[in-house]
């Protein structure tokens, strides 16, 4: 071989030693930067995956139900190589490949965060020739309670390794039974703080059912704006319950339409005839009135503003004595004009001092009845229930509001 072509050949053979190292220094800076979870699943021939440990009949539960999205994560030296969401059914499903230990981790809002250690560190040749199977896997969680102590969760609940004499990966039960007694000392003392707060959420419960129930009453009555307020009030105690949110919603629809006219005549012949019989005359025929203009053909309503006439002129030719005085009583702040105060000193004579409540049926009204007597004055109120759905207030036989009948009748 000639000096030349010697170098020529020395040449190339360093050419092709430099490449190689380059491709071998590129491959490995590649592997580097490639995740911790891909180099060690990358590339990984899908016939050998049951060689892994598998975990996959595995559930999230609380208690006696399962629970959705779970956060798991399967840690490796600190680092995440998996990670996924418990379904529907609570379940979830992962690989493990051998010769690593493993920290499943647990974790969800409004839960105390759990681990598992999975140790597949110690495992013979001769096992890892086949795969495994967890079997069956529950983690069960448990709820967290603002001020509770959750140090004893902060290391793994539970332990899984592979045993030598039974060649399969089991739990270790020592373990647990040791995590099981210094868990069971943290729940004790925990205790007096979760009363406190489940003492707080019946107090919270009741206070909402009673809110509710209230909402409800007004909701049939058709008094959709004190049923929504009640709703209202009942969501700022439970800002994520579904049933007062969608209460308001019906309402916001029922209010924004008109009420058929049958019923809005209903509603004003009912409260002409409240009127009618209380001797509310001048009350009573602007009722009358209004209904007239819902409901042109009923002769009814013209035939009590007949009467309603006649009555007037027979006591207006009788009225001929001068006016009394205008005398103003009061009852704790409740105002009394003089044309009741006769009607007021009657039921101070009749009813005892202090309140006295009457229900019963009219009808087909239900009524309550509040009689509240002071020294030489009694008030009466009324609160009469129609069986359509009519609901008024009184007060000393003329009508009023039901504000009135919050703030005065029921103070006592």
């Amino acid at each position: 071989m000639s000096k030349q072509v010697r170098s020529i050949v020395s040449i190339l053979i360093v050419f092709f030693v430099v490449c190689g190292v380059q491709a071998q220094d590129e491959k490995t800076k590649k592997e580097k930067k490639t995740p911790l979870s891909k180099r060690l699943w990358g590339g990984y021939d899908s016939n050998a995956i049951e060689k892994n440990l598998v975990i996959k009949d595995a559930f999230v539960t609380e208690g006696e139900r399962t629970v959705a999205n779970v956060l798991v994560e399967v840690k490796l030296n600190k680092s995440n190589v998996d990670s996924m969401l418990t379904d529907k059914t609570g379940g979830f499903e992962t690989d493990l490949r051998f010769d690593y230990k493993y920290l499943l981790k647990f974790s969800k809002a409004g839960f105390v965060t759990k681990y598992v250690e999975i140790d597949l560190t110690n495992m013979p040749t001769e096992s890892k020739s086949q795969g495994y199977d967890l079997g069956r896997f529950q983690m069960s969680m448990i709820r967290y309670t603002e001020g509770m102590d959750i140090q004893e969760y902060n290391i793994p609940v539970a332990r899984y390794y592979f045993d030598n004499r039974t060649r399969m990966v089991t739990l270790d039960r020592d373990y647990l039974k040791n995590r099981k007694q210094q868990i069971e000392k943290q729940k004790v003392a925990n205790q007096s703080v979760i009363a406190s707060v489940e003492e707080e959420k019946d107090e919270l419960q009741e206070e909402y059912n009673i809110l509710i129930r209230d909402a409800d009453i007004e909701f049939e009555v058709k008094d959709y704006q004190l049923a929504k307020s009640y709703y209202k009030e009942a969501m700022k105690l439970k800002p994520l319950a579904e049933y007062p949110r969608t209460q308001i919603k019906i309402i916001d629809g029922l209010l924004d339409g008109k009420l058929a006219d049958d019923e809005k005549y209903k509603a004003l012949i009912a409260q002409a005839d409240e009127a009618y019989e209380l001797n509310e005359n001048a009350e009573a025929k602007k009722m009358y009135l209004a209904a007239i203009k819902v409901n042109t053909t009923d002769a009814y309503p013209r035939d009590q503003i007949k009467k309603i006439d006649a009555l007037l002129v027979a006591k207006n030719a009788k009225s001929k004595s001068p006016k009394k005085e205008n005398v103003n009583l009061s009852l704790k702040g409740v105002e009394i004009s003089s044309d009741r105060a006769a009607f007021c000193s009657d039921l101070a004579k009749k009813y005892p001092q202090g309140l006295t409540e009457e229900k019963y049926m009219e009808g087909s009204k239900s009524i309550t009845r509040r009689i509240i007597v002071e020294g030489d004055i009694g008030v009466e109120y009324k609160h009469v229930v129609h069986n359509w759905g009519g609901n008024y207030f009184f007060k000393n036989g003329k009508p009023t509001t039901r504000f009135t009948w919050q703030k005065e009748a029921l103070q006592n």
